[in-house]
């Protein structure tokens, strides 16, 4: 009936109207599909495995206070929600996806729970779940035939910029059998504020900041599968890295400690309920300033 109008010259003209709710587009999303990863020329025949480890209900000395908390049902789901809405994304961002995401859990957890509740649904990388326990023979047998063992070291609510991975990689030297690389700028995210506070890690020159921080092992010329983990954790981690150099027998052997970048944010450390006393980041923001933080630039937007 429409044609036939028309064609008579009495035709009906029909206007159809889509109203379309804008939707925000999350900068951590925006650029999943890229993938660039970084080799130099003189690097171009290593076989690289890179693993980046998160650790969760793991029991520590220092968090008596929380022993009794971290296995409660409300705990375990507060920090699945965190990993997924800050960690997860974070890495799905990264330019470079070449590695393996491996969460590492208490050997009390219950890894069936943090499995059916994480329900990590993403192509761009391996993951995998496993026990502390686990860790030293997992790391061993999965790097077996590979040049390069690369452990990478990431709170479960902390966030990291588009280009760390590939920052790592730039990082590789085939003359230096251990290299430390890690950052010492970025911000504080409180997330019942909804507000950054600049941060700038500065331990007199003891160490890296644990966010994203890398242990770069030449397998062929340690004969262990030393993991990020072994240094400790948190200021002294260079340091440690010295100690652990002479304790694995390294002495005679070049090495590079930590690798510092003053200048952009390259790290989010995010603030959250169940991340510790009130009270204690609390008295961390005291020594802050707030800092107008662009987020879209830290996704390379």
């Amino acid at each position: 009936m429409l044609f036939n109008n028309f064609f008579n010259g009495n035709f009906t003209f029909v206007i159809i109207l889509l109203i379309c709710k804008p939707t925000s587009i999350d900068p951590i999303q925006s650029n999943l599909k890229l993938d660039r990863c970084y080799l130099s020329p003189d690097n171009s025949n290593l076989k690289i495995m890179h693993l980046i480890l998160t650790r969760y209900l793991i029991e520590r000395k220092n968090w008596k206070q929380f022993l009794d908390k971290i296995y409660q049902k409300e705990y375990i789901i507060n920090g699945i929600r965190v990993i997924k809405k800050y960690l997860l994304p974070s890495l799905e961002n990264q330019s470079c996806k070449n590695f393996k995401f491996i969460i590492i859990l208490g050997d009390k957890a219950n890894i069936s729970l943090v499995e059916s509740l994480l329900n990590i649904n993403t192509s761009l990388f391996e993951t995998k779940i496993i026990y502390q326990k686990n860790i030293k023979s997992f790391i061993k047998n999965i790097s077996n035939g590979f040049d390069i063992l690369i452990t990478t070291r990431i709170d479960y609510d902390d966030r990291i910029y588009y280009d760390a991975v590939n920052d790592v990689r730039k990082a590789i030297n085939v003359n230096k059998p251990m290299i430390l690389y890690g950052y010492n700028k970025g911000v504080h995210y409180y997330e019942f504020e909804n507000k950054y506070y600049d941060f700038n890690f500065d331990y007199k020159d003891q160490g890296c900041m644990s966010i994203f921080v890398s242990l770069i092992i030449v397998l062929n010329k340690i004969n262990d599968t030393y993991n990020i983990y072994d240094l400790g954790i948190h200021p002294k981690i260079r340091s440690r890295l010295l100690n652990s150099y002479n304790k694995f027998g390294l002495k005679s052997l070049s090495y590079e400690p930590a690798i510092f970048d003053s200048g952009t944010a390259k790290f989010v450390w995010v603030r959250h309920k169940y991340s510790g006393q009130y009270k204690y980041s609390e008295d961390i923001k005291k020594n802050l300033k707030e800092y107008n933080f662009n987020l879209s630039k830290f996704y390379g937007k």
